[in-house]
């Protein structure tokens, strides 16, 4: 449960900051995140800090990958 409140509060925070989520590239939310991450047991979402033109992180996708 620890786990689960300290990433939604990592998350709003990127939200407050302006950057946007995507989960398995469709754009999405914290409460969708860290339900998609915390229900999984045979898999994991692998982070991607989508970046600007400048390098500027301005939004972070999580991707499906699954674990054998």
């Amino acid at each position: 449960m620890k786990e689960k409140k300290k990433l939604k509060k990592e998350l709003d925070h990127y939200v407050r900051e302006g950057k946007y989520l995507m989960l398995n590239g469709k754009k999405s939310d914290p409460k969708s995140i860290v339900r998609a991450c915390m229900i999984e047991e045979e898999s994991s979402y692998m982070r991607d800090y989508i970046q600007d033109e400048n390098n500027k992180v301005v939004g972070i996708g999580f991707d499906y990958v699954k674990i054998k």
